[in-house]
């Protein structure tokens, strides 16, 4: 299926009004950004990419507009977005207006829900419901180079234009199924953990190593990773290369607040006055009392908890394929792990678990209560198409 629509490129006000009001009385439409974020605090976009059935519009981000009405439609709830592994496009969202995405669809998890893997690639995804071959022969351009050239455009172009489509045959597919509101559900709850990826939420939790560290050294890291999130900023750098998780680690582990003696860490490559700033972090939260001190789970499981981890994760696998879903959509060894602990443990966790909750638990909740509880049996059984998993 060939999508001949040709891009309009918005580079002034009126054209970017236009092409809103478009997106806006389609009441559905897809988009993508292209950006580079290598080399700054928050990724630079550089162009965003809108289609509709009839309409693709790309608005080039690097003259100067105030691209606010575009993002107002991206949180407005009465209007469905469309987009594939969206999480960094729709976190720009909260970036630029403190408003979260709504409305979301992402073909991505939807395709996960289908039978047709998670994660999938564009390129695939295209091809096993629209029948399109899209090419990616830009994936390493440099979107912040002007003028764009014509193999630029269209490249841009092909990322949004068979989106409306794709999201069309996978909805048909979700509806047959009875895996619509499931979908859903789960689009939701990756818009809401985009956003916290834009506010910065739960940075402790994502701090390589911060797992080694006790209490009172992650309140030190805590305030170590809010005084590089500052820098960070006002270098508009990326925050690791401000400071690297290993050395802001071994700072927390340390504890020192001696300039000199920070400074003599191996690739600490920061001038004084800032060294002077992470030092005072590290003075303030070693005189915070232990009440104030954050706690990350580091408990160890069990020899037979890991067991039963192991064996839920085997039942899952082969209950997933047999179902057509994605295992990687449903679990992660975390959710396993707390699953595993609700039935070996006599303090339960203060936070729902995922797979008793949502369509999770509608999925696979009453398997996974019947294994646990000991209710069913696992065996495995021979048949025409050879050995299989069995639950009884």
């Amino acid at each position: 299926m060939e999508n001949t629509i040709k891009p309009e490129i918005a580079t002034t006000p009126s054209a970017l009004a236009e092409l809103c009001q478009h997106l806006s009385e389609a009441g559905s439409f897809a988009f993508d950004t292209e950006f580079v974020g290598e080399d700054t605090y928050d990724p630079d976009v550089c162009l965003i990419q809108a289609a509709t059935d009839s309409f693709c519009g790309l608005i080039d981000t690097l003259t100067g507009l105030d691209l606010s009405p575009f993002w107002e439609l991206v949180a407005n709830d009465e209007i469905e977005i469309i987009v594939h592994a969206g999480t960094e496009d729709l976190a720009q969202c909260w970036r630029q207006i403190d408003r979260p995405a709504a409305n979301v669809f992402d073909l991505q998890i939807a395709a996960g829900f289908v039978g047709l893997g998670y994660p999938t690639s564009l390129i695939r995804l295209a091809r096993l419901t629209a029948g399109v071959k899209i090419r990616k022969s830009q994936t390493l351009t440099d979107w912040r180079q002007r003028p764009l050239s014509p193999e630029q455009i269209m490249y841009a172009a092909e990322d949004v234009i068979h989106l409306p489509a794709m999201c069309r045959r996978l909805r048909e597919r979700l509806v047959e199924m009875g895996r619509e509101a499931w979908a859903v559900e789960e689009c939701a709850a990756a818009c809401q953990s985009s956003t916290q990826m834009a506010k910065g939420e739960q940075k402790l939790r994502r701090l390589r190593g911060a797992k080694s560290l006790r209490r009172k050294e992650l309140a030190i890291a805590d305030a170590l990773l809010v005084e590089r999130e500052k820098l960070a900023r006002e270098y508009n750098r990326p925050s690791r290369s401000v400071l690297r998780d290993h050395l802001l680690v071994e700072m927390a582990r340390r504890g020192w607040t001696d300039v000199r003696r920070i400074q003599s860490l191996r690739g600490l490559n920061l001038k004084a006055a800032a060294v002077r700033r992470l030092a005072n972090a590290v003075n303030e939260a070693r005189q915070l009392p232990e009440a104030q001190w954050p706690e990350l789970p580091t408990e160890e499981d069990s020899r037979e908890e890991e067991v039963l981890r192991l064996l839920i994760n085997a039942v899952l696998r082969d209950y997933c394929d047999q179902n057509r879903l994605s295992h990687a959509l449903l679990a992660n060894k975390q959710d396993l792990r707390a699953l595993v602990h609700t039935y070996t443990r006599t303090e339960q966790p203060e936070v729902p678990i995922s797979l008793k909750t949502g369509w999770r638990r509608a999925f696979a909740g009453d398997l996974l209560d019947g294994i646990l509880s000991g209710q069913c049996a696992v065996r495995v059984i021979q048949d025409g198409n050879g050995r299989r998993m069995c639950i009884e």
